[in-house]
């Protein structure tokens, strides 16, 4: 497998380097485990491809067998490699699952430069299924943990930071009522996304670049209000036109 190799400055730095110290160990393991991420998907690498031995990877990226073993870890955990013992074995590229080749679409996201409005979007597709999911299986504890995040949600609404932040948790309970694993999974991780991504940018002209769009008007808040009362409701036909309400992208005069 062709891995960019370490550059020898980097190399030469690594080379009794305190690996013993987390913090060190921790940002070289990941520096190798997007490299090796990187070339499988590069050269797109098939189940079974030889990427070598561990003293072959410990060479190629001068790194220490300690720092190596926790990128070997992290990769494992993605179901990206196997290790295989004996005469013969080394590290080799695991056989992916649709599913996990789909989690490690998700984990690649920020790697690729995924705009927020691009995860916006996709967001906005869902809510309409995890409003209608709150809808049918809500239960009197959720209804008042929304009641109660409306409260809070109210009182800081104007605040670009908490206004922002109170927002995602509301959204995030109201996708925690979803039985759908799928669905509310994707949703969930989204939201983490969105709010990782812009919140540092926050501020009171903020408007995510969608003309028309004010995060924090009145109009907005009471969009909010509404989507619980849908959700309240389990009116079906009112989640829909709430959730249609409620959407970011495309939205005008609100």
């Amino acid at each position: 497998m062709a891995l960019s190799p370490t550059p020898p400055e980097q190399a030469r730095s690594n080379q009794g380097a305190p690996f013993n110290r987390l913090r060190n160990t921790h940002s070289v393991a990941d520096s190798v485990v997007e490299e090796i991420e990187a070339g499988i998907a590069r050269d797109k690498l098939p189940a079974g491809h030889r990427i070598g031995t561990k003293q072959d990877l410990c060479e190629q990226f001068g790194v220490a067998p300690a720092t190596l073993g926790e990128a070997m870890r992290v990769l494992r955990e993605r179901g990206l490699i196997e290790v295989r013992p004996g005469p013969g074995g080394g590290i080799f590229v695991a056989y992916q699952s649709p599913l996990i080749k789909l989690a490690h679409g998700v984990l690649q996201l920020r790697q690729r430069g995924a705009t927020v409005n691009e995860v916006l979007e996709v967001l906005d597709a869902l809510d309409e299924g995890i409003a209608r999911d709150a809808a049918m299986f809500r239960t009197e504890a959720d209804l008042a943990d929304l009641d109660a995040l409306m409260v809070e949600l109210a009182a800081v609404w104007n605040d670009p930071i908490e206004g922002l932040h109170c927002n995602w948790k509301l959204h995030r309970r109201i996708g925690e009522i979803s039985p759908n694993a799928v669905l509310k999974t994707f949703y969930l991780n989204l939201i983490d996304y969105i709010e990782g991504e812009s919140t540092h940018s926050a501020g009171p002209d903020s408007n995510l670049g969608v003309p028309g769009f004010q995060q924090d008007s009145t109009e907005r808040l009471r969009i909010h209000y509404e989507l619980v009362d849908a959700i309240r409701s389990s009116d079906q036909e009112q989640v829909r036109v709430a959730a249609l309400r409620h959407r970011t992208l495309g939205r005008t005069g609100h």
